[in-house]
């Protein structure tokens, strides 16, 4: 038997918990770790144990129970086998995880015994934080599948949709949104907005832009599009080819106000001949609730870190892999393992 290598692998355990009376505490969505799991398997199947690696949450270095990576223990035994892998705690228990701190990078991998290092949190991959990006001088750095997968996929439909590209943006704030409908705007056919950023939008927007639509009704207290606009938008969506979606149109978790949400994310996910991409943490649970996420030609598990992408082509954790977009990745764990 060759001997068993260690590989230290930051994965997105940012997932919400839930806690009930006779079973604590419960996943309530394991969709990002179920993306993480051929890459775990993949190194248990070469003769690696992944050491798994991520925060939950802004614990803010305090440490505190309900935020503990332990909680996801039980998922990883059922899949991955009790023995078969190591799952360090919460990193944003430690501060210096936020400030990139070097030497703090530095314990983290040696501390670990750790081989090579693997960035399968694409969802993270905004943030220049010491498991993401200062982790990348002290060892041999490689892209977890899902990592390339998400670039590639989200590369390719901001270069070479078929068109029409349709933009669908929701969401409440339009300062973490505006850069992103900017961009959309240079890129899409059309770009579709809901939420209350429509009416942040149409308020501070004084030149008329052709190929973008923003609201003409809501529904009650402006906590969704109105029937007027979702028509509107049903007749754009359904010429559409691509479509990108970024963020519930109305106050989702009320059902009242998941109408539109609904009966638009329906029209596109049965439309066989779009190829529909969908990301971000409320957009997932939106879509979740309709019941059609696993229609959605592609989904992405990053919220900020996808718009970021989508605008600047590139992200920090990316680029400490040496990543380009011109030239992808020149290290990945499939390369490696060949």
């Amino acid at each position: 038997m060759p001997k068993q290598k260690r590989a230290l692998v930051r994965c997105d355990l940012d997932v919400p918990l839930t806690q009930t009376v006779n079973e604590g505490t419960k996943i309530a969505d394991t969709f990002r770790l179920d993306h993480a799991l051929p890459t775990l398997e993949l190194l248990i199947k070469n003769n690696y144990t992944p050491v798994i690696c991520g925060h939950m949450g802004r614990p803010k270095g305090v440490p505190s129970p309900e935020l503990s990576t332990q909680n996801l223990r039980p998922y990883f035994d059922l899949h991955l086998g009790v023995n078969n892998y190591e799952l360090l705690e919460n990193l944003r228990f430690d501060p210096r995880e936020e400030q990139n701190d070097s030497v703090y990078a530095e314990q983290l991998a040696f501390s670990t015994n750790a081989h090579i290092y693997v960035n399968e949190s694409f969802a993270t991959s905004h943030r220049a934080h010491a498991s993401m990006d200062a982790i990348t001088k002290y060892l041999p750095s490689y892209a977890g599948l899902q990592l390339v997968k998400e670039v590639e996929t989200l590369l390719f439909v901001i270069k070479n949709p078929a068109r029409p590209l349709v933009s669908v943006i929701g969401g409440a704030k339009l300062e973490s949104k505006g850069p992103a409908v900017s961009k959309f705007l240079e890129v899409s056919d059309t770009v579709l907005l809901g939420g209350r950023l429509g009416l942040e939008i149409e308020a501070k927007r004084e030149d008329i832009i052709s190929n973008l639509v923003i609201p003409t009704d809501y529904a009650r207290a402006q906590k969704d599009i109105g029937p007027e606009t979702t028509q509107t938008y049903s007749k754009i969506l359904s010429q559409a080819k691509t479509v990108i979606w970024a963020g519930p149109l109305g106050v989702f978790e009320e059902d009242e106000f998941l109408k539109s949400t609904a009966q638009l994310a329906k029209l596109v996910t049965s439309n066989k001949n779009c190829y529909s991409l969908v990301g971000g943490g409320d957009s997932i649970a939106a879509m979740s609730k309709v019941g059609v996420l696993d229609k959605f030609s592609f989904v992405s598990t990053g919220g900020g870190a996808m718009l970021e992408f989508l605008i600047d082509e590139s992200l920090p954790a990316l680029e400490s892999l040496e990543y380009t977009p011109t030239n992808g990745f020149p290290n990945t764990l499939v390369k490696l393992l060949e």
